[in-house]
Formats: structure tokens, C-alpha cells, sequence
């Protein structure tokens, strides 16, 4: 059996490929795919272009006529890798040892579909080099678009490489090697000592999950104990919320069910929302040379402070600031923030929980001070016993004073470049929407913005340089586009299903981080109240290969710099950053690094309510 299966998996690998068709070649391909799963009724489906591949979804790269070798070794691989996986995968078991957190059901996943890998291909080197042709091509396509750094490799999928070198018992393709290099020394301290001592037994699924949940308890990635039986961490978590004194309990429960009130409220008024949205985007805050695609001009603010080292911009005349719906129409807008909604599923939960602990931090700041002997407002019944003893002395009222905290506008700034593409711009969704909500109940206004460029690679300004004729140093070379996803004023259930476009495909491309720090901080010292603070979320540093390609180095980053020590110095607004994976306080002086996305809404209260603590 094992013999047919391996001449199946390399059939076309020794033919002449030019003398097969497409047709031919995929049929071959979908042969196989069955015979390996063992499963006739398999049916996958080739698609055209890229799309992020999944074992569980029966799609493939589709092959064009007198394709390569390598390319049809390409999707043979992911046809291997999918047979596999409907062979050997059991969803039950997963379903029953599958961890609590989002960062371990991520590496939970990795690791499941690399057993089957690993232990399916065992005697099948056929099938074993498909699979490595498969991940070649796909780490190629990461490179191309971005160096070998850490913000290129989320952690959950350098952690996977790492397991697949210890289950394949054989180097990584040279691709998926150059980008697990920056990761490579963190990885070996935490993980070699578990490695070289874990026994795995890739034919027994369950006895595999315990020991990959002791593996991520052991780094910190699991918190719940991995020799527990199946359903035993609902219990501890239940355990210890009981523990809680009763009226944190009351409070995070109150207030968990009014946000689920709360969205069903939203659900509800779904249609009349998108008429709201259409009428609250011509906010008066944005009509500034804001249409899309028109020229951004210089207004007052940092742009104008100095030459910030040198920093040019060789045309203007094809950025944009532009609103989603802009875009894409209202229906595709809904259809988004429907995908977001399906797949934050416990996330929206635990970031509920931290969002609970801001607003009590933030209700607990207000200090309640009263002005008594006024002639209108509130009566002071305090103060009757005067009208007793002297019926001609005049009644007394009250007001209470307004709390510090409410004169009080947040940005929070989005990183939108092609990294963040996946978890990571899912994760940021939802902690603003989430944060943003419990701010606005606070009384604090909120504005959400995102900032990417119109294409990679360019664009329209690239053209327009190379007709000019390639002038040396012309600066930023690319078309920026900022987004605004929640204007300031703007209700929060009227810009909720905005943040639905951050899961448009194609949008995500390079970062700009300079000149989208100085367009919010613009924004956000025109505004009115007396404390602002700006709050930039990013997964890496400035990154534009045709700007970078054609200027003197760290130009994009000597900028950044530059513009985040103007702020600083000024008293017009308080600036703080939150880098995933990428330590941002070598550039901000308050800063806060993640190693994993699914801290980030931690780390975004936690700055939130240090800010509110101190006086504005």
C-alpha cells in the first residue's frame, strides 16, 4: 500500500511536464489526494491566485498549463497535506483536549496538522518532499514581500516550524529556515530543554494533545494544567471568578450583560445603522481634503516643525484619506463585520473581561464634588431644617460637578500593513471595538484610525517617479492611505461595522508609521477637549520596499523618530504604543511590547488605566 501511495503522490514529478495539461495534472492531483485520505468521496477544489491555505478547507493552488515542477510539487503538497489530515485528524479528540487561550489553540492547531503530517509521510519520502516543496513556495512568498525579521513570523507558526523540525526528523526547506532564523535563539532557550527531553507519539492523537498542552504550559502559552481532564479548566475558571468578593462578581456580570444587550441591540437595528453611518460620516472633523484620492495637503501641526531629518515626499497628489465606506459598499460592510464576528468567538469574551476592569477603574476615578447654595439644580435636603426654623430663608440647591475624566478624546491608531494580516488585525479589530464601547460609557470620546498604502511595492508614485526619469533620493515613494474608521464624535453602534473592513482581503500593504503618526496627532490637537491621548498599535517598524529601495538607509525609520521626539516634547497631547512582537519603546518613551497578540487587549487597558490614574 505504501508503495502505491508513494507512486501516486510523485506522479508528474518524473513525466516531462510540458507534455501533461493543466487538466491532466490536476486530476492526477485529486487522485491522489484520495487515495492517500483513503477517502473516494474527497473532492478538493483548485483556486486560482493566492489565498491562505487551510488543510480543513479541500483547496488547492490551481496549476496553469506546462507548470513547473516546482509548481505542481507546490500544490501536490498541499494536496498531501490534505489528505493526510482528513485520514488521521480526529475533530472529536481535538475538539476534547483543545486549549482555552488563543494563542494556544493557534499552536493546538499547528501542531495537530503536523502530526498527521509527520506521522502519515512517515515511509512516504514522495509526499515528504511535496510537503516541503508546498512550504518552500509559501515562505518565498512571505520573503519577497518583506526581510527575515520577527514581525515577518508571527510567534505561533515559529513555534510550529520549530515542532515540525523535532516531528520530521529533517531540515526546513531553506525559506521557512531564513525566516525562523530571527526567532531561532528565543526559540532554543525555551524549547530545546522540553524538545530534547518530550516523548511524542504521533500515531496516538490524544496521548499527542496532553503531551502538546504540557509543552505550551511549560512556555507560559497554556495557563491551565495540562494533566487535567478535558473540561476541568471551565471548572477551575468558574472556581476562581467564584472567589472574586461578590460585588466584582456583580459588577463584571451586570456589565458582561449589558454589552451582550447591548449587541443584540446592535443586531437588531442593523439596517437603520447604515443609513446612520452614511449620515454620521460627514462629520465636520473630516470634510478637510479628506475625499478619497484627493490631494493631501499640508496643514498646521509636526508636518511643518523643521525638516524632521531630511524627509521628503516625492508627490502627494495620489494619497488618500478615506472612510470605509469608501471602500466598499454597505452590504460588503456588513458582510465583513459579520466574518469578524465568526471569528472572535471566546476572544470577544476575554477582552470583554479587561474592557469590565477599565470601566470600574475609570467609574471609581470619579471623584464626586458637589456646589451647594446655588438658586437652581438639585435640592439639597441637607439644608431644609433652614426653612424650618426661618420659613423666609430661601430653599438651597445643589449641581454636581462634572468628573476630570470626561473632557477627554483617545486615538487609537491601527497599524494596517500586510504583517498584521490574519490573528493579528482580527485581534486589534475587536479590541477596539471592544475598548472603544467602554470608553464611550465612560463618558471618553473616541476616534479609531488605520494607516496603510494604496498598493505594494509603489504604486502611482513609483510610476510617476520612473517616468520622471529615476531622480536620485526622492523620498517617500509610495501612495499612503489612512483610514477612518470612527471619527471622534461619531457613536460607537454607528461605527461598529466600519471595523469589519480591516478583514477585506487586499487591503493590508505596507507601513508608513512617520506620516500616519503626525495625520492623527493633527487630527487630534484640533479637537476640543482639554486631554488627548494617542495610542499607536503596531506589529513592526516602517516598512516600504520602494521607498527604502531608493533612499539613504533607515530613512523611513529616522522619521519615525523624529516625529514621535516632536510629540513628545509637546504638551498638546500624551503619547503611548503597544508593539506586538516588536519592541516599540527603543522608539516611544511610554511603550509596552507583546509577544503575542492575544495580550493585547491587557496591555491596551493596562496603558488606558495607567494614563486615567495619573492627572491630565
Amino acid at each position: 500500500m505504501a508503495n502505491d501511495l508513494e507512486q501516486q503522490a510523485q506522479v508528474g514529478q518524473t513525466d516531462a511536464v510540458p507534455a501533461r495539461s493543466a487538466d491532466q495534472v490536476k486530476q492526477s492531483i485529486a487522485a491522489c489526494s484520495r487515495a492517500v485520505s483513503q477517502d473516494r468521496q474527497l473532492d478538493v477544489e483548485f483556486v486560482a491566485g493566492e489565498f491562505e491555505f487551510d488543510a480543513s478547507q479541500n483547496k488547492l493552488s490551481s496549476v496553469r498549463d506546462n507548470a513547473s515542477r516546482a509548481e505542481i510539487a507546490t500544490t501536490r503538497g498541499q494536496g498531501d497535506s490534505i489528505a493526510l489530515y482528513r485520514h488521521l485528524h480526529d475533530a472529536a479528540i481535538h475538539q476534547r483536549f483543545q486549549p482555552g487561550s488563543l494563542a494556544a489553540k493557534t499552536v493546538f492547531a499547528m501542531a495537530e496538522q503536523l502530526r498527521c503530517e509527520a506521522h502519515g509521510s512517515e515511509n512516504l519520502p514522495g509526499i515528504r518532499d511535496n510537503l516541503d516543496a508546498h512550504m518552500q513556495q509559501h515562505y518565498e512568498r512571505v520573503l519577497s514581500s518583506r526581510p527575515a525579521t520577527r514581525e515577518a513570523l508571527p510567534m505561533e507558526e515559529a513555534i510550529a516550524l520549530k515542532l515540525r523540525e523535532k516531528f520530521m526528523q529533517r531540515p526546513l526547506p531553506e525559506a521557512a529556515r531564513q525566516i525562523l532564523d530571527p526567532w531561532s535563539d528565543w526559540l532554543d532557550e525555551i524549547m530545546r530543554p522540553q524538545l530534547a527531553t518530550e516523548e511524542f507519539d504521533l500515531a496516538d492523537q490524544a496521548a499527542f494533545a496532553k503531551r502538546i498542552r504540557q509543552l505550551l504550559q511549560r512556555m507560559q502559552i497554556e495557563d491551565v494544567d495540562a494533566d487535567a481532564e478535558p473540561g476541568d479548566d471551565v471548572e477551575e475558571q468558574n472556581s476562581e471568578e467564584t472567589e472574586q468578593p461578590e460585588s466584582a462578581g456583580d459588577d463584571d456580570s451586570e456589565t458582561e450583560d449589558g454589552d451582550d444587550q447591548q449587541q443584540e441591540s446592535s443586531d437588531e437595528q442593523a439596517s437603520q445603522d447604515e443609513a446612520d453611518a452614511e449620515d454620521s460620516a460627514e462629520d465636520s472633523m473630516d470634510t478637510r481634503a479628506e475625499e478619497p484620492g484627493s490631494i493631501w495637503r499640508p496643514d498646521s501641526g509636526v508636518r511643518q516643525v523643521g525638516d524632521l531629518h531630511e524627509y521628503k515626499v516625492f508627490t502627494r497628489e495620489f494619497d488618500e484619506i478615506v472612510k470605509p465606506q469608501d471602500l466598499c459598499s454597505s452590504e460588503e460592510l456588513t458582510l465583513l463585520r459579520a466574518t469578524l464576528d465568526q471569528h472572535v468567538g471566546d476572544l470577544q469574551k476575554s477582552v470583554g473581561r479587561f474592557a469590565n476592569r477599565l470601566q470600574r477603574s475609570l467609574l471609581a476615578q470619579q471623584n464626586r464634588s458637589w456646589d451647594f447654595d446655588l438658586e437652581e439644580g438639585q435640592l439639597d435636603t441637607s439644608r431644609l431644617t433652614r426653612v424650618l426654623t426661618d420659613p423666609l430663608h430661601p430653599l438651597s440647591f445643589k449641581q454636581e460637578q462634572d468628573t476630570a475624566f470626561r473632557d477627554t478624546v483617545v486615538t487609537l491608531l491601527l497599524d494596517n500593513s500586510g504583517s498584521m494580516h490574519g490573528r493579528s488585525i482580527r485581534v486589534a479589530a475587536v479590541c477596539a471595538d471592544i475598548l472603544s464601547s467602554t470608553l464611550e460609557r465612560c463618558g471618553v470620546r473616541v476616534e479609531i484610525l488605520g494607516f496603510t498604502t494604496c498598493a505594494w511595492k509603489g504604486g502611482r508614485s513609483r510610476e510617476q517617479w520612473v517616468g520622471a526619469g529615476y531622480p536620485s533620493n526622492p523620498g517617500r515613494l509610495n501612495d499612503i492611505r489612512h483610514i477612518i474608521y470612527k471619527s471622534a464624535d461619531m457613536p460607537w453602534r454607528r461605527a461598529r461595522r466600519n471595523l469589519g473592513l480591516m478583514m477585506r482581503k487586499g487591503l493590508l500593504k505596507e507601513n508608513i508609521d512617520g506620516e500616519a503618526l503626525i495625520w492623527a496627532y493633527n487630527r487630534l490637537r484640533a479637537r476640543p477637549e482639554s486631554r488627548k491621548i494617542l495610542m499607536m498599535i503596531s506589529d513592526g517598524a516602517p516598512i516600504d520596499d520602494s521607498t527604502l529601495s531608493t533612499n539613504p538607509g533607515r530613512f523611513l525609520e529616522r522619521h519615525l523618530r523624529a516625529v514621535i521626539d516632536q510629540i513628545q516634547k509637546g504638551a498638546n497631547a500624551e503619547l503611548v504604543a503597544i508593539g506586538i512582537g516588536h519592541d516599540v519603546g527603543q522608539y516611544y518613551e511610554r511603550a509596552a511590547t507583546i509577544v503575542d497578540v492575544g495580550q493585547l487587549a491587557g496591555a491596551m487597558t493596562e496603558q488606558l488605566a495607567d494614563l486615567f490614574a495619573q492627572p491630565g
